[in-house]
C-alpha cells in the first residue's frame, strides 16, 4: 500500500469536497505553499492515482478529481481523523457546546457525543474552568442536573466567537458562505448546533447591509462579524439576551442593523431585541477601522490616564526604578492600553511567545511587579502573553541607557586638589547623571576601592592600571565630553560581584575552560551565519517569501525544507509576531526537519501588512529567522535564548535589527554574547 504524506491527503480530500474545482490559487492558500510545488505533488501522486482509476484533470483553470473518487474515502477518512484525535480539538468543541447550550448538559450526554470517558469529560471541565473564568465566566456543576456555564452574556459570546475563529479554517469557511460549496470539513467546526445555512444567510445579509458601508482591515474582521451575529441570532432563539446600552457609537449603526434583520427569515428575526441590535452594532463599531482613533478623546483621557499612571508608579515602587519620567514611554504604553481594553473581544491567544518568555525569565522582578499592580489598577484580565507584552514596554524603558543614573566616577589628578575640583565641577554640570564625584591621587590609588566607581578619569597615563580609565584633561574640553557621553551610552553597570582583584584558584578549571569553549565556539559560529539577506517577493504572501527564504538556507542546515516552512508558517497562523512601534517581526520555530541552530535577518523587497503582537495592523519590512532542531542542548537553549531577548531588549537593539547592516547586528550580537559568557558554578 502507497503511503501518502500528510501534505498529499490534504490536496487530495480538498480537491475531492471541491465539487466544481480549485485553481492553482485556491491550491496555493489552501496548501500555504508555492505554484511549484503543487505542480510537483501532482506529478508525485499521478502513478498512484492511476493505480485507484483517478486522475487530476483541469478544466478551465479548474483542478478537480475525476473518475473512481470512491477509492480514496480511506484517505479522506484518515485526513478527517487526523484534524480530529487532538485534545485540544475535543476540549474546544466541549467548551463550544456549553457556551452556546441555552440550558445544561448531563455529562454523559457530553461523554458519549465526544467518544470519551466521563473521567475525560471531568478532567476537561476542570481545564476549560480555569481558562474561563479570567473572562469571569464559570462552569457550574450541579448533580442530577448537569454542566452549564452562567456569566456575562456579552463576554460568552465573545469568547465562544475567539474560540471558533481559531479553531475554523478561514478559507473553507469562507468558500462555503460565499460560494456555498459543500465542505465535509465544515462539519468538523462542531457548530451542528446550528444549522450552517444560518451562517450563509447571516453573510448574504451583511453583504447586502453592513458590509459596503464599513472599513474592515481583514477577512478575519468580516469572518468575526459573521460569527458573532450568527451566535447572536442562536443565542436569542433561546431567549438569552445581552444588557447593552445606547452610545453614540452604537446608534450610528443601529439603522443599519435593523436592515440587516430584516433580510432574515421570520423565525430568525423572531426574537431580535432592541438589545440585540445594539449589541451587534457595538461589535460593528469595534471593527469598523474608518472609526477607531488611536489618540485619547477628551471622554476616554483623564480616566485611563489617570490610571495608567497611578499602574506605572506602583510598578516603579515595587521595583525600585523610576519608569516615570519619558512621556513617550507613557503615551506609547497608555495607548497600547487602550487598544487592550478596546479590543478585549480579540484577545492574543494564550500560547507561548519564545522571544517574550525569554525576556520574562531575563527580567523576572520587573515582569513579577507587573502582574501585581496590573490587577489593582485594571479591571481587565490579561493572559500570560498580553502581560509579556506589557514587560516589552517596560524592560525597553528599564535597559534605555539614557537613564543611566547615580553613577559615581573617580579622578585621579598629579596636579592638586584644586585643578581636581575644577575637573569635578564641570563633569557634574556636563553628565548630571554622575552623582558622587571622589578625587584621588597616585600615592593613596593603591588603597582605593576600585569597584565603587562606575567611570574613572585621569589627567596622566596610568601604565598597568588594572581598570578601563578616560585620559582627560584638566579642563575636560568639549570633544572630552562628546567621548564621555559616547563611552556612558555604550556603559552597562558591571556586577561588581563577581570581580576578583587577585589570583584566585577555580574549581574544576579545565571543564570551565571547556565549557567556554563551546559557548563562545557556538556563538561564534552563528554571528558569523548572520547576515542580512533581500528577499525579492513580488506581493504580500509571507508564506511565499517564507518559501523562498529556506530555499536559500544550505542542507547541512535544515534537511526538509518544506517541513520546516509548514512548521513556520504554523507559527505564523498561531498568535500575532509583529514587534509593536517597529517594521520587525520574529519569526522563529524548532522542527525535525532542522540539523543545525540558525539566525538571520531578510529584508523584503516589498513591505507585508500584518497584525503586531499588540493586535494593532503593521507594515513589516524585515523579519528575524531563527530556526532551531526539535531537541537542542541547554548550551544552544542558552545561547539562542541571548539571541532572542537581545532583539526586544531595548530601542537601540531594535533599531539595529530593524535597519542596521550585517557587520552592525554581528557587532551587537558579540557584545550580548560577550556579556553573558557563562559564569562559574
Amino acid at each position: 500500500m502507497v503511503k501518502l504524506t500528510q501534505r498529499q491527503e490534504k490536496l487530495l480530500t480538498a480537491l475531492a469536497e471541491s465539487g466544481v474545482g480549485l485553481s492553482l490559487k485556491d491550491l496555493e492558500g489552501l496548501m500555504k505553499v508555492s505554484r511549484r510545488t503543487i505542480y510537483r505533488e501532482f506529478a508525485d501522486l499521478k502513478l498512484y492515482l492511476q493505480s485507484q482509476g483517478v486522475a487530476i484533470t483541469n478544466e478551465n483553470g479548474l483542478y478537480r478529481l475525476t473518475g473512481q473518487v470512491a477509492k480514496l474515502d480511506g484517505v479522506f477518512e484518515d485526513e478527517v481523523a487526523k484534524q480530529e484525535l487532538t485534545t485540544a480539538k475535543r476540549e474546544s468543541i466541549l467548551a463550544c457546546q456549553l457556551l452556546l447550550a441555552g440550558q445544561a448538559t448531563k455529562i454523559i450526554s457530553l461523554a458519549l457525543s465526544l467518544k470519551v470517558s466521563e473521567g475525560t469529560i471531568q478532567r476537561d471541565l476542570t481545564k476549560l474552568e480555569r481558562s474561563l473564568s479570567q473572562y469571569d465566566l464559570h462552569v457550574i456543576k450541579q448533580k442530577g442536573v448537569g454542566v452549564y456555564i452562567e456569566g456575562n452574556e456579552a463576554k460568552r459570546r465573545q469568547v465562544l466567537t475567539g474560540i471558533l475563529l481559531n479553531e475554523l479554517n478561514e478559507y473553507y469557511f469562507l468558500r462555503y458562505v460565499q460560494k456555498g460549496e459543500e465542505i465535509a470539513q465544515f462539519k468538523q467546526l462542531f457548530l451542528d448546533a446550528i444549522n450552517p445555512q444560518i451562517f450563509r444567510q447571516v453573510y448574504q445579509g451583511l453583504s447586502q447591509t453592513i458590509l459596503p458601508v464599513v472599513e474592515l482591515n481583514s477577512d478575519r474582521q468580516m469572518i468575526q462579524l459573521i460569527l458573532i451575529a450568527t451566535i447572536s441570532i442562536k443565542r436569542a432563539q433561546l431567549g438569552k439576551h445581552p444588557h447593552a446600552s445606547k452610545t453614540k457609537d452604537n446608534l450610528r449603526y443601529l439603522a443599519k442593523v435593523y436592515e440587516f434583520f430584516a433580510t432574515l427569515d421570520g423565525s430568525l428575526r423572531a426574537k431580535l431585541t432592541t438589545d440585540e441590535a445594539l449589541f451587534i452594532a457595538s461589535q460593528i463599531h469595534l471593527r469598523d477601522y474608518s472609526e477607531q482613533q488611536f489618540d485619547l478623546n477628551e471622554d476616554q483621557e483623564w480616566p485611563l490616564t489617570l490610571k495608567v499612571r497611578q499602574f506605572v508608579l506602583d510598578v516603579s515602587k515595587d521595583f525600585g526604578w523610576n519608569f516615570q519620567r519619558n512621556p513617550d514611554f507613557f503615551k506609547r504604553l497608555t495607548r497600547h492600553i487602550l487598544n487592550l481594553e478596546k479590543n478585549s473581544h480579540d484577545r492574543l491567544p494564550n500560547v507561548q511567545i519564545e522571544t517574550l518568555q525569554t525576556l520574562t525569565t531575563k527580567y523576572q522582578g520587573l515582569y513579577n511587579s507587573i502582574m501585581k499592580c496590573w490587577p489593582q489598577n485594571f479591571e481587565l484580565r490579561l493572559v500570560i502573553p498580553e502581560y509579556q507584552l506589557i514587560l516589552l514596554y517596560f524592560a525597553n524603558e528599564y535597559t534605555n541607557r539614557r537613564y543611566l543614573q547615580d553613577l559615581a566616577a573617580l579622578i585621579v589628578c598629579e596636579n592638586g586638589i584644586g585643578t581636581a575640583n575644577i575637573l569635578a565641577s564641570r563633569l557634574k554640570k556636563e553628565l548630571p547623571e554622575i552623582k558622587r564625584v571622589s578625587i584621588t591621587h597616585l600615592a593613596v590609588l593603591g588603597q582605593v576601592d576600585l569597584q565603587q566607581y562606575d567611570l574613572i578619569l585621569s589627567t596622566l597615563e596610568l601604565p598597568g592600571f588594572p581598570r578601563e580609565y578616560q585620559l582627560v584633561s584638566p579642563l575636560l574640553l568639549n570633544d572630552e565630553v562628546k567621548r564621555l557621553k559616547d563611552y556612558l551610552a555604550n556603559y552597562h553597570q558591571p556586577d561588581y560581584g563577581q570581580v576578583k582583584t587577585s589570583l584566585v584558584k577555580h574549581k574544576n578549571a579545565l571543564k570551565k575552560l571547556s565549557q567556554m569553549k563551546a559557548y563562545l565556539d557556538l556563538s561564534l559560529k552563528l554571528i558569523t551565519q548572520t547576515q542580512v539577506h533581500k528577499v525579492a517577493n513580488q506581493g504580500s504572501d509571507l508564506g511565499a517569501s517564507v518559501e523562498e527564504t529556506l530555499a536559500h538556507i544550505p542542507g547541512e542546515i535544515i534537511n526538509d525544507k518544506e517541513k520546516v516552512t509548514l512548521a513556520l508558517l504554523r507559527r505564523i497562523n498561531l498568535a500575532p509576531i509583529g514587534i509593536p512601534d517597529t517594521n520587525l517581526a520574529l519569526l522563529h520555530t524548532s522542527d525535525t526537519g532542522v540539523n543545525q541552530c540558525y539566525f538571520g535577518i531578510y529584508e523584503l523587497a516589498h513591505p507585508i501588512k500584518m497584525l503586531g503582537m499588540d493586535r494593532e495592523e503593521m507594515q513589516v519590512s524585515r523579519y528575524t529567522l531563527m530556526v532551531a532542531p526539535k531537541e537542542v542542548t541547554d548550551l544552544e537553549q542558552k545561547v539562542l535564548g541571548i539571541i532572542s531577548s537581545s532583539i526586544v531588549m531595548n530601542s537601540e537593539n531594535t533599531n539595529v535589527f530593524e535597519t542596521g547592516t550585517s557587520e552592525a547586528v554581528q557587532e551587537l550580537l558579540a557584545n550580548q554574547l560577550l556579556n553573558e559568557i557563562p559564569k562559574e558554578k
